[in-house]
């Protein structure tokens, strides 16, 4: 009896054991995902088209707009390849030859073909790249991990299906992009049709050619209940958009129109034929030819499904921003879709309903305003910097040679560290023309010079001011949600992509700078308060903007903390009568490393959807070992040298330190007196120049913060020079 009881449990059990296992995969089999590639168009496409499908998709899911970078040009086959891989990528220059294995090509069976290049013999019906092994060369040199296939391999080796249809061949060039999201790292794609096949000859259309899509839908209705994944690639808008240096313009229009609304009406035909249990995409790896001409390199995505918010903009933790995400987050958001983890070396985020109400009207206006900053950021700057150079340069021309008018030059000295301040208020105005942008800058920066030069005769005061102002400022703005840092032409930049949230090191050397320089001109400009009130003061200073910085909720820049916590460290130990010798500079160093592990580690301790690059990298160190961190050191010494050869930023920083070099000797004696009569300026001087010299060595764009963190003490030590040598001169 107790045998037969024991056996009955038994049977029990693997019957249950049994069923949970059935019912599991077939709820994982019902997920299906399809991704139209629909390249080439823009937001203003979406706009003045009636594309009721496409605004079905709209309507009830979630959109916004794209990045479009890649780890070298703006090209198809590294957009196609970033996409694949989740990581900024690069293709080869045949990448784009993605072949079923049954064509022939001059001859020769593609099978065969990529068989002689990887050794691998394909199934029939694969889809095969025949340049897999230069994508692996090309990417196996870059300074980061980059799996080529990652997408292909993820979902394969969990037994998902992909298949990919369609191409965006001309009637001379195969270009069969595609392939490069769905292929595993042999470069085989396991189900799909990117031939001749899916196009049928059209006289009148570019080329003489179009999609076929009944034959595309037919063999997709073939397969689709065995594939899990499907990407399409509709093809024809990609044609109108290469073909336009060869048509009138109202011919393009009319090829445009008719590719959009032919791609409209399968994107229909596909909603129908699926379950409510898909994920559809729409994912644009390019814009057209002649907005990137523009300098917009921005492009829609569109995702529904269901249990996807409707009409809400589109994000993701890669930006933290509403209405934009990144390429790199296609990879991740089909892998969580299928509850699959996603490699730590990954750089995207799964994209998301940010919940926000959308319109394609404020989306587009929001594209023109990125567009305008990317393009108008560099020339702005470089006047910014140029202004700079020419104030200091004339500074030491006029205390050497000119004495009696050097006190002319302490309005224009002002201008330097006022300017951060006009670039970071500008966006609270309207500024989408160059007109407005410098009518702007130029009255605000005139306003404060105005404001900040006759509130007080004492220099110490005026600079105080003006630091005090724009540190509190940039406080209050990270705590309210970066509303100015997003838009200022001083701050990171979208469509350039290296940041798209916290604190960039242009605004992060501000930051530090404008900190030492009022809490400790405070003792100069305080002198009857309670000096142990003042320390406390600026240690609690120091401690919140230390905060601002490093919190992976609201700064976010490794670098930045790094060098921040080096400047107030040794600023703190000269307040308190500490030398920097070698026990101290080594409890600076100890407390760095500590500093940076609780970081890492209190950041890798948040889920992974929501973890920053910070977390992101204990990770990939916890995975992969320490080489990672290596790449991470190299690139960053790499982008360094890069900025200081090329760079406007490493000239001013190279004419700061000359004229403060220059100083030190003419005139005679100024510069040693000042910091040696006023210990306060000195330690200003001397924090902030560790500062520098920590962001220089741990900031990819060193060099940036480096310059922007003196923009007050340079000016300041140099406006000091002129009230001594003033002073000099009356007593004689």
């Amino acid at each position: 009896m107790r045998k037969k009881s024991v056996l009955f449990l038994i049977l029990i059990l693997l019957f249950l054991n049994i069923y949970s296992i059935g019912y599991a995969k077939t709820d994982v089999r019902s997920k299906k995902a399809v991704v139209f590639i629909l390249n080439r168009v823009t937001i203003k496409d979406y706009l003045e088209n009636d594309l009721k499908n496409i605004k079905k998709m709209i309507d009830n899911g979630t959109y916004g707009l794209m990045t479009v970078n890649s780890d070298g040009g703006r090209s198809e086959e590294n957009v196609f390849m970033t996409i694949g891989t989740g990581t900024r990528a690069v293709g080869s220059s045949f990448a784009s030859l993605n072949f079923c294995s049954w064509e022939s090509i001059e001859g020769n069976k593609a099978s065969t073909i990529f068989q002689r290049n990887t050794g691998v013999s394909p199934k029939e019906g694969q889809i095969l790249n025949l340049d897999i092994a230069q994508i692996i060369r090309n990417n196996s040199k870059r300074n980061h991990i980059i799996r080529p296939g990652l997408l292909g391999d993820e979902l394969t080796k969990t037994g998902y299906s992909i298949a990919v249809f369609g191409n965006e061949d001309t009637d001379t060039d195969y270009k069969r992009y595609a392939p490069l999201i769905g292929m595993n790292y042999s470069g085989i794609v396991p189900y799909g049709d990117v031939s001749e096949r899916v196009l049928r000859k059209d006289p009148l259309r570019p080329y003489g050619i179009s999609t076929d899509y009944d034959r595309m839908y037919k063999e997709y209705i073939g397969v689709k209940d065995n594939i899990d994944l499907t990407i399409f690639d509709l093809g024809d808008t990609a044609r109108a958009n290469d073909y336009q240096n060869s048509g009138l313009d109202k011919i393009n229009v009319q090829n445009r129109k008719k590719a959009l609304q032919d791609a409209d009406n399968f994107i229909g035909r596909i909603l129908t034929s699926n379950d409510k249990n898909t994920l559809y995409m729409i994912v644009t790896p390019l814009p057209p030819s002649a907005e990137m001409g523009q300098n917009d390199f921005l492009a829609p995505v569109v995702m529904y499904g269901n249990g996807i918010e409707s009409n809400k903009y589109i994000t993701s933790e890669t930006t933290k921003r509403i209405g934009i995400v990144t390429n790199m987050d296609v990879l991740p958001t089909i892998l969580n879709y299928f509850d699959l983890d996603v490699p730590a070396f990954v750089t995207g985020h799964k994209l998301y309903s940010s919940g926000v109400d959308g319109s394609l009207l404020q989306l587009s206006n929001l594209e023109k305003q990125l567009t305008y900053n990317y393009t108008y950021r560099s020339p702005f700057l470089k006047t910014y910097v140029v202004l700079q150079i020419v104030i200091l340069i004339l500074s030491i021309v006029v205390l050497i040679f000119f004495k009696k008018y050097s006190v002319y030059m302490k309005p224009l000295l002002l201008l330097i560290p006022i300017m951060p301040l006009s670039f970071l208020l500008l966006p609270i105005f309207d500024y989408t023309s160059v007109p407005i942008s410098i009518l702007g800058i130029a009255s605000m920066t005139l306003f404060f010079a105005l404001i900040f030069y006759n509130i007080s005769s004492k220099s110490s005061f005026r600079y105080f001011s003006i630091a005090f102002l724009t540190a509190a400022i940039l406080i209050v703005d990270m705590f309210t949600g970066y509303n100015l840092l997003k838009n200022s032409f001083l701050s990171y930049d979208v469509i350039a992509g290296a940041r798209f949230y916290g604190i960039g090191n242009e605004y992060m050397g501000i930051l530090i700078g404008a900190t030492l320089c009022f809490n400790l001109l405070s003792f100069e400009v305080f002198k009857k308060a309670n000096k142990k009130y003042l320390i406390s003061a600026n240690i609690l200073f120091y401690i919140a903007v230390l905060y601002f910085i490093a919190s992976p909720s609201v700064g976010t820049n490794v670098g930045g903390s790094i060098a921040a916590f080096a400047a107030f460290s040794v600023s703190t130990m000269y307040l308190f009568g500490k030398r920097l010798n070698l026990k101290n500079i080594a409890l600076v160093v100890v407390s760095i490393v500590i500093l940076l592990f609780l970081l890492f580690y209190a950041d890798s301790l948040r889920p992974v959807s929501q973890q920053t690059h910070i977390g992101q990298t204990f990770n990939l160190v916890k995975n992969n070992g320490l080489y990672p961190l290596f790449q991470i050191f190299i690139r960053k010494i790499s982008m360094n040298l890069k900025l200081f050869r090329y760079s406007i930023w490493s000239k001013v920083l190279i004419t700061l330190i000359f004229v403060l070099f220059v100083l030190f000797y003419k005139p005679m004696g100024a510069m040693k007196k000042i910091l040696n009569e006023h210990r306060f300026i000195y330690i200003c001087f001397f924090s902030t120049i560790v500062g520098s010299i920590f962001a220089l060595i741990f900031n990819d764009s060193g060099v940036v913060a480096a310059a922007t963190m003196m923009v007050y003490t340079g000016p300041m030590l140099i406006d000091f020079i002129i009230d001594e040598n003033r002073e000099i001169e009356s007593r004689s």
